[in-house]
């Protein structure tokens, strides 16, 4: 594969001790940030009805995207996208089984199409009025590398910016001795291929980076973050971008992820634009 060099034009970012990109910045680097006691997003960019009805792991990613989108200085209506969660809607994949297994098998018809995974996509593409391509993508612990991999592909093979958003949220009860994830996480980020004209030729905040897949076999890069960051690294699928995000912010220079059992993606920090 060639190396693919590509500009991270904006990140949005909520979850569990941050509600966007300037918090996560802050809990990276060690920093506190006070709790407002929100239990998940109110993205208002889904209407009202809408959103009363929306789960939350439709709600994080929703609320990371727009966020993304407004740090680019892009309509969400002009980008592809490609969302991916690790996990799915556990708390409805745990409803819907107990309904199926009981003697009503009547269910609920709101919460049967919210359980699809690609009801986020569905949602934003819907709520923004997005007519471009949408991908959902799952891969359980390697989630994050073959998001990567598929969207920084589209995007070089399209000449296109692409809007990528990463989610995941506490897992059901009854499902926590095999998922044992206990935070909600979702990061959006916005990449363009280096070659193209910037869609937003008035964001300064452009970080250049470059990718490339190496037949290697490696384990998944470690951090230094404080306790419930570290532990939502090891558990939320989706918190495994938390190393390309420290590229972006230039606390690493390079890092190289698991892709398959022999190969990996490597990734370097260029230069700010």
């Amino acid at each position: 594969m060639q190396k693919l060099v590509f500009n991270v034009l904006g990140i949005g970012a909520w979850g569990s001790g941050f509600r966007n990109w300037s918090d996560l910045q802050i809990r990276m680097t060690g920093g506190q940030v006070e709790d407002d006691g929100a239990k998940g997003p109110k993205p208002e960019v889904i209407p009202a009805n809408e959103r009363r009805r929306a789960p939350l792991p439709v709600r994080l990613a929703v609320e990371a995207s727009s966020q993304a989108c407004e740090h680019a200085g892009i309509a969400p209506s002009e980008l592809a996208c490609v969302f991916v969660s690790g996990l799915g809607d556990t708390q409805l994949t745990d409803y819907m089984c107990k309904v199926l297994a009981g003697e009503n098998k009547a269910l609920s018809p709101t919460k049967f199409h919210n359980s699809v995974h690609n009801a986020a996509a569905g949602y934003w593409t819907i709520s923004t009025g997005c007519m471009q391509a949408a991908n959902s993508v799952a891969g359980f612990g390697e989630s994050v590398s073959l998001t990567l991999m598929e969207a920084l592909i589209q995007a070089q093979a399209e000449q296109r910016a692409l809007l990528l958003t990463f989610y995941d949220a506490p897992s059901s009860p009854i499902l926590k001795p095999l998922l044992k994830n206990e935070h909600a996480f979702a990061v959006s980020i916005v990449i363009a291929p280096s070659n193209m004209t910037p869609p937003a030729p008035g964001n300064n905040d452009a970080t250049e980076l470059v990718a490339s897949v190496v037949e290697q076999a490696v384990d998944w890069p470690s951090g230094e973050w404080s306790d419930d960051l570290a532990e939502c690294y090891t558990t939320n699928p989706v918190a495994r971008i938390l190393p390309v995000l420290e590229l972006v912010t230039g606390q690493r220079e390079d890092l190289i992820m698991p892709l398959s059992s022999a190969t990996a993606l490597s990734f370097s920090r260029t230069k700010n634009t």
